[in-house]
């Protein structure tokens, strides 16, 4: 009895323990969460809303936005140059040689001293060539006292025309002999070939000069010039008398010129045509193989929106376009890409064409640095240059 007692004792407790909530109290559970999550999510979109108000009209609030730096767009000439090295070629600059040879006798002038054409500057050792001359002479005067007795026996019709021809071809004979080596003997002195300056001179008194040799130089600096080589893709682009800009790194100086002559000739082996550039007289600083630096005009427009070099940018698709500022409150302002097109750029500088006419005016701001972080309507931050 009593073990049945409390058998039904412990299954009543068993039964109380494992009893099942009834259906009602469930379904408000259910439903007070629901409406928690739903006051959750109102709230959160209600707090967003707040916070985007106060971004945009709270002044204590700073917003984190891109920070650019923007330059003004102008309208002015722009100049496209072709730069490429040359020098300097002196028109007239001779090495003169001793043709005949000898021994130097006498120096009539010093390097750096101005000389005429035909002006007498070293003087060689020629005693044979003298001693021929001398010889030559009187065989010459012997010749042309036979021919002048010949001569007038011919017109007292004394003698035959033979002889008479026969003396005047010897004294023709002898006198071209005194003037070869009279000519010679000239030659064997060194003169100036033309007006100009003695650049150098290689032998001393008491050398022996040799004909392949030089013995001296002379160079006229009037008539200098600058050579280039220029690349052939700029052959339809330059032309004889195009401006030219010069600069010589040595002696930073720079003067304007022009172009003198377009070679007609390209060159095989580096595929470039022959540049000259006229030298203003009167540059005493030029010499002979100067480098210089040679800057030649090949583009002009005379107007044209000019913009830094790092305002242009290209898309995934191969456009140019540039970021446009229409300015807001404060230092705000809002990013407008316009498409351009690439006329021609030179140091640094790109001279653009808008797609759409209008897009662009004169005094805009462009993007010049920070455009990368930037898309297309997008508020930024405008930093001082």
């Amino acid at each position: 009895m009593k073990q049945t007692i409390v058998l039904m004792t412990m299954a009543a407790l068993f039964a109380a323990c494992g009893a099942a909530p009834a259906p009602g109290e469930v379904g408000r559970k259910r439903a007070e969460r629901d409406s928690l999550k739903s006051a959750y999510d109102a709230l959160g979109l209600r707090i967003r809303e707040i916070e985007d108000w106060l971004a945009t009209n709270d002044t204590a609030v700073k917003r984190d936005l891109p920070m650019v730096k923007a330059q003004t767009v102008r309208i002015s000439r722009f100049d496209h140059f072709v730069d490429v090295h040359g020098s300097v070629k002196a028109d007239r600059a001779a090495a003169l040689h001793a043709l005949g040879g000898g021994r130097v006798r006498a120096l009539h002038v010093s390097v750096g001293d101005r000389v005429r054409q035909g002006q007498l500057l070293i003087s060689l050792d020629n005693d044979i060539v003298r001693e021929q001359i001398v010889q030559a002479r009187t065989g010459y005067e012997l010749a042309r006292t036979s021919y002048e007795k010949q001569d007038r026996l011919w017109k007292q019709q004394i003698g035959s025309e033979m002889q008479w021809l026969q003396a005047k071809a010897q004294m023709d004979q002898a006198k071209a002999g005194v003037d070869a080596l009279e000519e010679q003997q000239r030659l064997s002195n060194i003169t100036a070939p033309f007006d100009g300056v003695v650049d150098d001179i290689m032998v001393r008194v008491g050398d022996m000069a040799a004909p392949q040799v030089p013995v001296a130089r002379v160079v006229d600096l009037t008539g200098a010039q600058l050579e280039a080589d220029m690349p052939e893709n700029y052959l339809g682009r330059i032309r004889k008398d195009s401006p030219a800009r010069v600069r010589f790194p040595s002696l930073d100086t720079t003067f304007e010129a022009h172009v003198e002559h377009v070679g007609a000739y390209i060159d095989p082996a580096n595929r470039t045509f022959k540049l000259v550039v006229h030298v203003p007289k009167g540059g005493g600083y030029i010499r002979p193989n100067l480098l210089s630096d040679i800057s030649v005009l090949d583009q002009s427009i005379d107007s044209a929106f000019v913009v830094p070099n790092a305002a242009v940018l290209e898309d995934v698709s191969g456009q140019d376009y540039v970021f446009a500022l229409t300015p807001g409150a404060g230092d705000e302002a809002r990013a407008a890409k316009l498409p351009v097109r690439r006329v021609s750029e030179y140091k640094g500088l790109i001279c653009i064409e808008p797609l759409e006419r209008g897009a662009l005016r004169e005094g805009a701001q462009v993007v010049v640095e920070g455009a990368r972080n930037v898309s297309n309507g997008q508020l930024v931050r405008m930093a001082a240059l």
